[in-house]
């Protein structure tokens, strides 16, 4: 579950800067049982609605930078280490199976995904 407080940071990550009433509008969209904490499928959804409110160069502005953030670069060249991403993860307590998402596009076990399998995991 992500809180209001840990959505906010997340989506700041995401290069989603909304104001606390913005988040609390948006979590109350998709937060089906009005607890102030979301689950993953409801997150998903908060993102898709950013997606589509933002258009198609702000999806892939906010692609590269949670890249970035991650430690890409922007001229979406680099590698984000799996470590940091799982690590991530783990940090906002998202219920993602990255291993099971990792199994399709990190075949060969490098330890790092670039650009395109990052966008990937995102779509």
């Amino acid at each position: 579950m992500v809180s209001t407080d840990e959505l906010t940071s997340i989506m700041s990550s995401l290069g989603y800067n909304a104001s606390d009433e913005d988040i609390a509008a948006q979590l109350h969209q998709v937060d089906s049982e009005v607890h102030q904490e979301i689950d993953l499928d409801e997150f998903l959804r908060l993102v898709e609605s950013q997606k589509q409110v933002g258009g198609a160069d702000a999806d892939d502005t906010d692609t590269v930078e949670a890249f970035v953030a991650l430690g890409g670069k922007a001229d979406r060249s680099g590698k984000v280490l799996i470590e940091k991403l799982r690590n991530t993860i783990k940090e906002f307590e998202l219920t993602i199976d990255l291993d099971v998402m990792l199994a399709e596009l990190d075949k060969e076990q490098s330890g790092s995904i670039d650009y395109k399998e990052f966008k990937s995991l995102l779509d």
